[in-house]
């Protein structure tokens, strides 16, 4: 069975550009949510998937260090990502989370000499199961807490899911097309 659904993406007006002519570019490490992948907000916890993704591109776009904007021009993208069954690992379901249990039970002895030194071992657990072929991932999907702006500035932490997101770890395999969902200009940039 193929699943297909939409994911919307929030980045750069600049970076949007270069996406719709040759595609985007992955995310990598281990530190990564959901592993190496092109990162969306999809629809579980949440049905404002542009207005999640234009709050992650305006939160992106403040450099910390600089103490100002990297960009003033946003963007968010939808695009269409199709993925079979077998290559996709949902984790907002109980089996999901089991097979991620099995990946924690065969990856023990990495994790006890590699994974100790990471925050979180979600993604460094796809990354490994993919990188040693024990489940050929293509898509994984999973809730979480992202900080955006506001949650930034007034320091807020909460553990509860405010989105659902899912990497794509071959964009040009199973992201079938992608569209200009919205552009803006970032206040105060």
């Amino acid at each position: 069975m193929i699943f297909t659904f939409n994911g919307h993406h929030g980045t750069s007006f600049e970076s949007s550009k270069s996406i719709i002519e040759s595609n985007y570019e992955l995310s990598v490490g281990d530190e990564e949510w959901l592993g190496d992948g092109v990162y969306f907000f999809v629809l579980g916890v949440s049905s404002k998937l542009t207005e999640l993704a234009e709050k992650w591109a305006i939160a992106q776009s403040w450099d910390n260090k600089l103490k100002r904007y990297k960009y003033k021009n946003y963007c968010v993208l939808k695009s269409e990502i199709s993925v079979d069954e077998d290559n996709f690992l949902d984790l907002t379901t109980e089996e999901g989370i089991e097979v991620l249990d099995y990946f924690i039970k065969r990856f023990e002895q990495k994790l006890q000499t590699i994974g100790r030194n990471l925050n979180f071992i979600d993604g460094f657990l796809i990354n490994l199961a993919r990188n040693e072929d024990v489940l050929p991932i293509e898509v994984a999907k999973g809730n979480f807490y992202i900080k955006f702006a506001e949650e930034r500035v007034n320091r807020i932490n909460l553990r509860t899911s405010n989105c659902s997101i899912c990497a794509v770890y071959n964009p040009r395999k199973n992201v079938l097309k992608t569209t200009v969902v919205q552009n803006g200009v970032i206040k105060g940039a």
